[in-house]
């Protein structure tokens, strides 16, 4: 299939700097069935992986669904690059985002997009279109998200700061009116996210009006748990305590306790 009039937009961190180099795609001809011969030899690798992905994802996704739903994992990725984008330009151009603007953004630039919502076509129930497009599926996933967002932020906060980086936390400080201490921001910040979390569990056991099979909500409220455990003390992306419970898991054998038979 060929996706004409998008532009993908792709920013890679290069190795020891902490600064964003910029790769796009304008006007961009989207041909899953080869690569763009015009663009640099970074950008084919990672338009290669990508679509390598999609096009895995929507195959296993056509034994569940019976119809193609590679368009919209398409979509899923198009709309998380060019979130990514964004970020990096504010960077790049020392721009300042509202707090609005940088939530709207961010919770795509989160992305849990590529993650989640290709794998609500492979849980078994279908999904129409139509369901896909509605707002209580939208809003599973931005609840999901935004949840996530703040969490990493508060966690992240002292680190990103040190590396120039705004995030949630930086910006309710330069934008509030009331002059409360960084503590009293991240407080605030917290019971956002609780909020969002209390939402999407709302959300998730509504069962009178939902278009969503539950099964596939199941996956939304299960990522926020384990958002929850990743972010609980501190940013999971650098937490040896986390790294340590995972290495347990995976390496250390299971020890069952003999059981007499008489």
């Amino acid at each position: 299939e060929k996706y004409n009039d998008l532009a993908l937009y792709f920013f890679v961190p290069p190795s020891k700097r902490k600064h964003y180099t910029f790769f796009s795609l304008t006007n961009c001809r989207w041909d899953l069935n080869s690569v763009p011969d015009y663009c640099s030899e970074q950008v084919k690798i990672i338009f290669s992986v990508l679509r390598d992905t999609i096009l895995e994802t929507g195959e296993k996704a056509f034994i569940y669904q019976g119809r193609t739903v590679t368009h919209h994992i398409v979509k899923i990725w198009l709309d998380l690059l060019k979130s990514m984008l964004r970020e990096a330009e504010w960077s790049s151009d020392k721009l300042t985002p509202s707090l609005e603007d940088y939530m709207e953004n961010a919770y795509i630039s989160f992305a849990l997009g590529p993650i989640v919502l290709p794998a609500t076509y492979l849980i078994g129930p279908p999904l129409a279109e139509k369901t896909v497009e509605s707002s209580e599926y939208n809003q599973l996933y931005k609840l999901m998200s935004t949840m996530g967002r703040l969490l990493n932020d508060v966690q992240g906060f002292k680190r990103e700061s040190a590396e120039g980086k705004l995030n949630a936390v930086s910006l309710h400080m330069i934008h509030q009116q009331d002059n409360r201490s960084k503590d009293e921001v991240v407080e605030s910040i917290k019971d956002i996210a609780e909020r969002n979390r209390r939402e999407l569990q709302k959300l998730v056991l509504e069962e009178k009006r939902s278009v969503v099979p539950r099964e596939c909500k199941e996956a939304f409220l299960k990522m926020s748990k384990v958002l929850n455990l990743f972010y609980r003390k501190d940013d999971g992306f650098t937490s040896n305590d986390l790294m340590t419970v995972v290495k347990s898991v995976i390496y250390e054998p299971v020890t069952l306790q003999d059981e007499s038979l008489t």
